[in-house]
C-alpha cells in the first residue's frame, strides 16, 4: 500500500460517491444551484469525471436562470458582493452566454471593481468577439480606467456591429465631450438621438454641450417627447435638466426652473436616499476614529504617494485637481474607487462583529488594500491625485492607514455649491441627496461637521483650501497649498487651463478657461425661486 504524503494528509478526504449522490438528490428536489454547486466540486477535483460532466451539461442553464435571479434580488437589495458572486456563479455555468456575462460586468462596474469588470466583459468577447453590447461596454470600463484611445476603438469597433449603434455614439460623445472638443461631442450625441429619440439621456448630454436660442428645433423636439410620457415616469428626468439647460440659455427662467424643480423630483423619488440614515453613518465613521489610532509601523512607503481632494461634489475639486497635476512628477487620476473597495470590506466586517474600532492588523490590512488599488492606476509618477469628492467620509480612516498621504479638504461658499448641486443630473447613484434642497442642506451640515471632526484629530494631513482664496488671491494660495502638500511648485500651477488630459465630470469645459472668479454668483439669476434654499441654509448656519 502507497505511504500518505504529506501534502495529501493535509487535504480534507473527498468522497466522490457521497457528493455525486447529495448533488442528484438536489436535482431531483428541484435545487439545481446546489446539485450544480456540487457537480462542479466534483469537476475541480476530476475533470474527466462522465457522470458530473453529463448531469452539469444538462443543468446547466437552468442553474445559471436561478443564479441570475438570485444576483438580481440580491442587486435590488444592495447587495452587491454576493450579487457579484452569483453573476460570476452562472457565468461559470454558460461561460459564452453574453447576457450573464455582461450582467456580471455591470454589476463589477457598478462597484467600482473596473479591472474585475474588465476581466468580465473580456471573457465575453473571448466567446463572442464581433458583439456589439460587449464591445461598448469595454469601452466603457477603458473609459473608467483612463485608457481613452482603447476606449475610442471599442466604441468605434461596436459600431461596426449589430444594430445597437446609438449606445457607441453615445459614449464616442462623451469621450469628446470630455476632451474639450464640444462641436465633436454634440455631432455624436445629434446621431445617437438619431436613433433612439426617446432615450432622455442623450438629450441631456446634448443640451450640456451647446447653447440655445429661442425656436430651437431641439426644445421642441424635447417638449414633444415629454408630452408622450408619464409625468410620474422617473426615465424622464433627464429631459427635464436638458430643458431647463435649454430655457435658461433662451432667458425663459421661470419655465426653466419649473423643469429643473420637476426634474429633481423625478430624481429624488426614484432614489433611495434617506437623510436621517446618512447622518447615522456619519456618526458611526467618526465613532472609529473618536480616539486618534497610534501611529502605524511603516515597513514601506507607499510608492506613488498619494494626494486626495476631497469636499462636496460641484465645490471645484476638479480644478483643484488640475492645478495640482501640474506639478513635477505628479498624476491626476480622476475620481477613483480605490478608497471605497478598500474601506467597504473593512466597514461591513467591523459592523458585523460589533467592534467599535479598528485594530492596528485592521489599518494594516487598509493599508496594504489601498497601495495596492493606487498602484493598479498609477502610470509610474512619483505622486498620485485622486479627487473623488466624497472620500471625506472616510478621511479619519485613509489619514490613519496611510500617514504619508495628503488630503486637500474644499470650502466653498454655500450657496453657490448648492446651487450647482441642484442643478445637476449626476450620472453615479452616490449623490442622492442633490434633489431635494432640505437633503442639500442637511448633508452640507454633515459634511462640515464631518471635516471639523477630522481637522481636529489629523491637522497635520489634512489641508483646507478655501475656494474663494483661490480665486481671490490665487498665487499666495496656491504656492501654501503645494507646499502642504509637499508637492513642487511650477507657475505651471497658475495655468491649469493648459494641463492635457480628459475631464469627465461636469466641470469639463469650466476648467479649460483661467482661474476666475465670479462663478459664486451664478445663482443670483434664480435669487427669488432659491429663497427657500437660502432661508435654509441661514437658518442651519451654513450662509
Amino acid at each position: 500500500m502507497p505511504s500518505q504524503t504529506t501534502a495529501d494528509a493535509e487535504q480534507p478526504f473527498f468522497d466522490v460517491r457521497k457528493t455525486l449522490a447529495r448533488a442528484e438528490g438536489a436535482r431531483r428536489a428541484g435545487d439545481v444551484t446546489g446539485a450544480a454547486r456540487d457537480y462542479g466540486a466534483v469537476l475541480a477535483r476530476f475533470p474527466g469525471n462522465p457522470r458530473a460532466r453529463k448531469a452539469l451539461a444538462a443543468i446547466g442553464p437552468s442553474a445559471a436562470s436561478a443564479l441570475a435571479d438570485k444576483a438580481q434580488s440580491c442587486q435590488a437589495a444592495r447587495q452587491f458582493d454576493e450579487a457579484a458572486e452569483h453573476w460570476a456563479s452562472a457565468v461559470a455555468l454558460c461561460p459564452g452566454h453574453v447576457g450573464l456575462g455582461l450582467s456580471l460586468c455591470r454589476c463589477l462596474s457598478d462597484m467600482g471593481r473596473n479591472h474585475a469588470a474588465l476581466d468580465a466583459v473580456n471573457q465575453v468577447l473571448r466567446h463572442n468577439p464581433a458583439n456589439a453590447l460587449a464591445l461598448d461596454a469595454k469601452g466603457c470600463i477603458l473609459r473608467d480606467l483612463g485608457q481613452m484611445q482603447a476606449a475610442q476603438s471599442c466604441h468605434r469597433e461596436a459600431l461596426k456591429h449589430g444594430e445597437h449603434n446609438a449606445g457607441p455614439l453615445n459614449h464616442l460623445g462623451i469621450l469628446a465631450r470630455a476632451n474639450g472638443d464640444l462641436d465633436k461631442a454634440a455631432n455624436f450625441f445629434r446621431k445617437a438621438i438619431t436613433l433612439r429619440p426617446g432615450t432622455a439621456s442623450l438629450h441631456n448630454n446634448l443640451a450640456g454641450c451647446r447653447t440655445y436660442r429661442a425656436g430651437d428645433a431641439h426644445i421642441r423636439q424635447m417638449q414633444d417627447q415629454l408630452a408622450r410620457k408619464r409625468k410620474t415616469d422617473p426615465e424622464q428626468a433627464p429631459l427635464h435638466f436638458a430643458l431647463f439647460k435649454a430655457l435658461d440659455d433662451t432667458d425663459e427662467r421661470d419655465a426653466a426652473f419649473a423643469h429643473l424643480l420637476r426634474g429633481n423630483q423625478l430624481r429624488k423619488a426614484s432614489s433611495d436616499f434617506d437623510i436621517t440614515r446618512e447622518a447615522h453613518r456619519f456618526a458611526w465613521y467618526k465613532s472609529l476614529c473618536a480616539d486618534p489610532p497610534a501611529p502605524l509601523p511603516i515597513a514601506s512607503e507607499c510608492n506613488p504617494r498619494p494626494v486626495f481632494v476631497v469636499g462636496l461634489p460641484r465645490s471645484g475639486t476638479t480644478l483643484v485637481e488640475r492645478i495640482l497635476g501640474q506639478t513635477p512628477g505628479a498624476q491626476t487620476a480622476g475620481e477613483l474607487s480605490v478608497v471605497t473597495n478598500a474601506i467597504s470590506p473593512l466597514l461591513r466586517r467591523l459592523q458585523t462583529e460589533n467592534r467599535t474600532a479598528p485594530t492596528q492588523q485592521d489599518l494594516q490590512a487598509l493599508r496594504v488594500r489601498l497601495i495596492e488599488g493606487i498602484q493598479r492606476h498609477s502610470d509610474g509618477s512619483q505622486i498620485l491625485i485622486d479627487k473623488m469628492p466624497l472620500n471625506f467620509r472616510w478621511t479619519g480612516l485613509i489619514c490613519a492607514a496611510l500617514p504619508e498621504a495628503r488630503v486637500v479638504s474644499l470650502q466653498r461658499a454655500p450657496m453657490p455649491v448648492a446651487w450647482s448641486l441642484f442643478r445637476h443630473l449626476f450620472s453615479s447613484k452616490g449623490n442622492g441627496f442633490a434633489y431635494d434642497m432640505a437633503d442639500i442642506t442637511a448633508y452640507m451640515m454633515l459634511h462640515r461637521d464631518m471635516m471639523r471632526f477630522w481637522s481636529s484629530r489629523f491637522d497635520g494631513q489634512i489641508v483646507s483650501l478655501d475656494y474663494a482664496a483661490l480665486v481671490s488671491n490665487t498665487d499666495e494660495t496656491l504656492r501654501t497649498l503645494v507646499a502642504a502638500c509637499g508637492l513642487e511648485w511650477t507657475d505651471a500651477c497658475l495655468a491649469p487651463q493648459t494641463a492635457n488630459g480628459p475631464v469627465l465630470t461636469a466641470s469639463s469645459s469650466q476648467v479649460r478657461r483661467k482661474i476666475y472668479s465670479g462663478s459664486d454668483e451664478d445663482w443670483r439669476r434664480y435669487e427669488v425661486q432659491l429663497a427657500p434654499l437660502a432661508s435654509a441654509l441661514e437658518a442651519a448656519g451654513l450662509a
